[in-house]
Order: structure tokens, then C-alpha cells, then sequence
């Protein structure tokens, strides 16, 4: 028993060394996703700095006459732009759905550690109870036997009974055991 409830004990911190793994990860996922979210930040500051310049060099050199290279070029500026943030939105998207995912799988760790734990602590309470009670009845037996003494009689047993029991009154060969007086 005491093995079990070693093993149990073992089982119960594992169980909650993976939890604290997991909500570490789950920390750590946030933080990328924190990190990533900063970077997006960034990348459309600096999206929309490298489209307004371009956009300010395309009226430069459409006033210069090369309108048609210009315009080009920020078109090209502005696809490539649309296509990063097409990107960044998908990556931010996948960012959350493993964040709830870790936050599942820490959640699921932590109810299945409490379900082990709360069964076996019933266990062992069951375990205790019954011990409990047949050391109860083994003291009971214990008891009314220092009432008695047995011994030999012309080499038969013989048991000696205490005077001044009370006796059963269908068969004066029994005695009433009173476990609940003071041994003598």
C-alpha cells in the first residue's frame, strides 16, 4: 500500500510538472505571439514609411516625366505590402490557435491530475477505514479475553471464567463478555 501510495505520490508530481511545463509553454507562446504582434506593428510602420516614400519618389519622377515607370513601381510596392500582411495575418492566426491549444492541453493535464489525485485519496481512505474497523473488533476480542483464562484440566482444555459475570440465561455454560469494564 504504502508503494501505491508512493507511485501515487510519483504519478501526482509528474502530473504536475507536466502542467507547469505546459503553462510555461503556453507563456512562451504568448510571448511569441506578443513578439510577433510588435513585429507586425513594425513591419506595417515600416510598410507604410517604404510605401510613402515610394509614393513621394513616384509624384517626384511623374513630375519629371517618368509617370509610367512610377507608377509601376508603387503598384509593385503596394503588392508586395498587401502580400505581408496577408502573410502576417495568417501567421498571427496561427499563433492564436496554438495558444488555445496549449492552453486545452494544460487545462486537460490539470483536471486529470485532480481526477487521479481525488481517486486515490478514496482509495486509501476505503483502505484506512477498514483497517480501522477490523483492528476495532480484534481489540474487542483482546479485551474480553483477559477475562478469561485457559488452561489444562486432567490434560482436557478448560477455560475459567471471572465470578460475578453475568451468564446467559438459556444455557448458564455462556457468559456475557462486558468489553466496556475495566480490566482487573
Amino acid at each position: 500500500m504504502e508503494d501505491f501510495v508512493a507511485s501515487a505520490a510519483l504519478l501526482a508530481a509528474h502530473l504536475t510538472q507536466q502542467c507547469e511545463q505546459a503553462a510555461a509553454d503556453q507563456r512562451e507562446a504568448a510571448s511569441a505571439l506578443q513578439e510577433a504582434a510588435a513585429g507586425v506593428a513594425e513591419h506595417t510602420a515600416s510598410g507604410r514609411d517604404a510605401l510613402l516614400r515610394a509614393t513621394t519618389t513616384a509624384v517626384r519622377n511623374a513630375l519629371t516625366g517618368q509617370l509610367d515607370a512610377t507608377t509601376a513601381r508603387a503598384d509593385a510596392a503596394a503588392q508586395r505590402l498587401e502580400h505581408l500582411i496577408a502573410h502576417l495575418d495568417r501567421t498571427q492566426a496561427g499563433l492564436a490557435a496554438r495558444s488555445r491549444m496549449l492552453g486545452g492541453g494544460a487545462l486537460l493535464a490539470l483536471v486529470l491530475g485532480a481526477v487521479a489525485l481525488i481517486g486515490t485519496s478514496s482509495y486509501v481512505a476505503k483502505f484506512n477505514l477498514d483497517r480501522a474497523e477490523r483492528a476495532s473488533v480484534r481489540a474487542d476480542v483482546l479485551e474480553a479475553l483477559q477475562q478469561v483464562a485457559i488452561t489444562a484440566c486432567d490434560g482436557r482444555p478448560c477455560i475459567k471464567l471471572d465470578d460475578g459475570l453475568r451468564r446467559w440465561p438459556s444455557n448458564d455454560d455462556y457468559v456475557f463478555v462486558d468489553t466496556q469494564q475495566a480490566s482487573p
